[in-house]
Parts: structure tokens; sequence; C-alpha cells
């Protein structure tokens, strides 16, 4: 039986020696690299032939003129199984691609023997292994994604040797520790994604050397004092995302010297202080998030000067005074969020002509005044919540017409008269909260008739006559 058993493992040897005798170096490396997977994809198991000379037709690979294997993408494979050290044979790699799949364990150390590679692709996997310093080895890698990983410990000291290196990503992982400030070192960086790992310290000084940064993303960590991004060194810097950290310090007034920013957000980062007047250089800003912070004083008026924004969130901060007119500069604006302020008087009529205006969010301050008949002129006006203010007066009779209004929560003001006939013209309401104000007269017809409403609350007016008979089962009605 053991002699029967020899003799079938030496044909089988020497059937797989005898098929792949003729495959060069690279084909063989291959070969071998994928016998550490668990699953094999079937357009692999179908086109890697050993009997071929070289793997140079097998799926997911390309060539150069001297049949070495120049580029491998696995990616969108699900392949199970471990990375083998063996793919590093291929020398001539340049791209290396193996995302999206189920990778688990290390990242072999025999990688550093790859010193032609410049782009590594092993996001999306299942790895769990500290950071892998070893690859600061490989002298002209462009793009190291490690992100979405299960990969820990510190970011080495090392990446300083990675001077070639233009995007990093090593977002969704576990890495705790400082960021090394050597990764001043890498000045090529264009792209550097850090965000939803256990980073913690201070933002170390040398980010400043990264004078090509487009895109840096910190969100998401434990990262603590001074934000200092904002000087000469950010000018090229279109995304920045600080967000849900604990820095306990406010925003630089260098930040006017990213003049490039498009993107800039600041998240319940326990950001204190003022909003700096040198907001309004950020002509190019489309999205402002500051909300859920202990920001304190004045919106400066200089906002106005940032004309292509589309979105700004403000709320929940500690802001006081009046909302500037010269935020009715903001044509492009889409989405104005500045609930849960200190903010008083009256929003300006320049603000209520803004033409592309979705979603008006001020409830929870201490906002007085009418509602001009302007607003009715809006046509992209979906929601619109100014809840717990001091608003009077009358709703101007024709809004609806022209919107498609989808959420109206006007709770604890002071309104008075009627309510508009037309609110559900659209056929999209689905919440109509108008209780606790001074409305008298009859309930619409129209709002009873309106099939998409899901919230409706009344109480605490004066209105008269019946009840209209509401549509719709899922109603919730007060």
């Amino acid at each position: 039986m053991k002699l029967h058993s020899s003799l079938h493992f030496f044909h089988v040897f020497f059937q797989f020696y005898t098929l792949s005798a003729t495959l060069n170096s690279d084909g063989l490396a291959l070969l071998s690299f994928k016998s550490h997977w668990t699953s094999l994809p079937p357009l692999i198991n179908s086109t890697w032939i050993p009997s071929h000379s070289t793997p140079c037709s097998w799926a997911c690979l390309k060539c150069n003129s001297f049949h070495r294997v120049i580029s491998l993408n696995f990616s969108y494979l699900d392949i199970y199984g471990q990375l083998g050290p063996e793919v590093a044979n291929c020398t001539q790699l340049q791209h290396l691609g193996l995302s999206y799949s189920y990778f688990n364990g290390q990242i072999p150390y025999s990688f550093t023997n790859l010193h032609k590679l410049k782009y590594l692709d092993l996001s999306v996997n299942l790895l769990n292994a500290p950071f892998p310093y070893f690859l600061s080895q490989i002298p002209q890698l462009k793009l190291l994604d490690l992100s979405y990983n299960q990969l820990h410990d510190s970011i080495s000291t090392t990446i300083a040797n990675m001077t070639h290196l233009q995007e990093l990503y090593l977002q969704f992982n576990n890495f705790s520790g400082a960021i090394p400030s050597s990764i001043g070192n890498c000045t090529q960086l264009q792209d550097l994604y850090l965000n939803d790992n256990q980073l913690e310290g201070v933002l170390p000084y040398s980010l400043n050397n990264l004078n090509h940064l487009l895109n840096f993303d910190i969100a998401n960590n434990k990262l603590t004092g001074a934000i200092p991004l904002c000087f000469s060194g950010c000018r090229n810097l279109q995304f920045l995302d600080i967000s849900f950290n604990d820095f306990g310090s406010g925003i630089p007034y260098s930040i006017g010297n990213c003049t490039a920013l498009s993107q800039f957000a600041a998240v319940k980062s326990n950001l204190v202080g003022t909003i700096p007047s040198s907001i309004g250089l950020l002509t190019e800003l489309s999205i402002l998030r500051l909300s859920e912070n202990h920001l304190s004083g004045k919106i400066p008026s200089e906002i106005g000067n940032c004309e292509s924004l589309k979105e700004l969130h403000l709320y929940s901060n500690r802001l006081d005074g009046k909302i500037p007119s010269e935020m009715g500069k903001l044509g492009e604006l889409r989405d104005l969020e500045l609930f849960s302020n200190q903010l008083s008087g009256e929003i300006l009529l320049e603000i209520w002509k803004i033409r592309r205006l979705e979603h008006l969010f001020v409830y929870n301050n201490s906002l007085s005044g009418e509602l001009p008949v302007e607003m009715t002129e809006l046509k992209n006006l979906k929601n619109i919540s100014l809840f717990n203010n001091m608003f009077s007066g009358v709703i101007p009779q024709s809004m609806g017409i022209n919107s498609s209004l989808v959420q109206l929560d006007f709770v604890n003001n002071r309104f008075t008269g009627n309510l508009p006939q037309n609110l559900c013209f659209g056929r999209n309401l689905s919440v109509l909260n108008m209780g606790i104000n001074r409305f008298r007269g009859r309930i619409p017809l129209d709002v009873g008739r309106c099939t998409t409403l899901r919230r409706v609350l009344l109480k605490q007016n004066k209105f008269t006559g019946t009840l209209p008979d509401f549509f719709g089962t899922s109603l919730n009605m007060i």
C-alpha cells in the first residue's frame, strides 16, 4: 500500500515537472504563488497552463518583450488564501494588484526583491500583521494601498525612505501611535489617507514639507493639539478631512493659504475659538463642514467670498450674532445647516434669494422676523426646518406652488394667520410640523389629500372647523 502511494506521488510529480519543464522562471514562480490559495478563480484555472513556455498568454498579467511578467492584477477575483513569497521572483514586476479578495496573514518580506515595483495594491483583504516596514526597501514605489485590512501597530519611521511615493492609503486599519515626523520626507506625496485608525498624538509639523499634497484625510482617529497644516505648503491641497478627532485647538488663520481647497471637513473635532476671516480666501471651496464643535463668535462675513460653496454645515456650535447678508452671494449653495447655535436676528432677503437652495436648517436658535414672499420662488427648495425660534407673521400663501417641498418644520415659533393652501402641490410633502404657533382658520383640504405625508404635527394652534380626512395608513399625526 505504501509502495503504491509512493509511486503515485512520483508519477504526479514527474508529470508536473515534465509539463512545466519548459516554463520560464516567472511562470514557475506564479504556479508556486497560487499554490497558497485555497480557491482558484475559473479564469486562472483555465488559462494558467504549465506546459506553456511563458506565462504571457495567461489571464490577469502582462509581459514585456522579453517574456518577463511586468503586471499582475488579481483584483476583484475573491481569492482565498495567503500571499506566497514566490511572486517576488518575478523581479521585473512593476504593477501588483491584489485588492478585493480574502488574502490573510502577513505580507511576505520577499517583496523587498521587487526593485522595479511602482504600484502595490493590497486593499480590502484580511491581512493581519504589523505595519510592513520593509516595503520602504522598494526604491521606486509610487503607490502603496494597504487600506481596509486588519494591519496594526505603529506606522514605521522607515517610511522616510519611500521618497518616490505619490499615493499612500492606510485607512481603515488598526494602526496606533503617532504619525511619524519622518513622513515629511515623502515630498512627492499627492494622496495621503490615514483615516479610520487609532492614531494619536499631535500632527507632525513636517507635514508642511508635502508641497504636492492634493488629498489629506486623518478623520476618525485620536489626534490632539494644534493643526499645523495651513502654511505655504498647502497651496495645492484640494481635500482636507480632520473630522472626529480631539484637537482642542482652533482653525489656524493660515487656512487661507490653502487656496485650492475644494472640501474642508472638521466635524466633531473639539475645535475651539472663532472661524477665521481668512476662510473667505478659499474661493474654490465647495463643501465646508465645521459642525459639532465648540466654535464661538460670529459667522465671518468674508464667507460670502466663497462663491463656489454648495454645502455649508456650521451646526451644533456656539456661534452667535446675525447670519451675515454676504452669504446671499453664495449662488451655488444648496445645503445650509446652521441649527443648534445662538444665532439671532432675521434671515435677510439676500439669503432667501439663493436660487439653488434645497435644504435650510436653522432650528434651535433665536432667529426672528417674517418669511418673505420671495422664498416661494425657490423652485429647488425641499426641506425647511425653523423650529424652536421666534419667527412670526403670516407664511406666504403661495408657498408650495413653485417648489417640491418634502419637509416643513415650523414648530414652536410665533406664526399667525392661515396655513397656505398648496403646501402639498408638488405631491412630495412627507413632514408637516406646524404645532405650537398661533395659526388660525381651517386646515387646508389639500393637506388631507396629501398621500405622501408621513408625519403631521398641528397641536397648540387656534385652528377652527373639522379635521380633514387624511389618507395613508402610516401617517403619524399629533
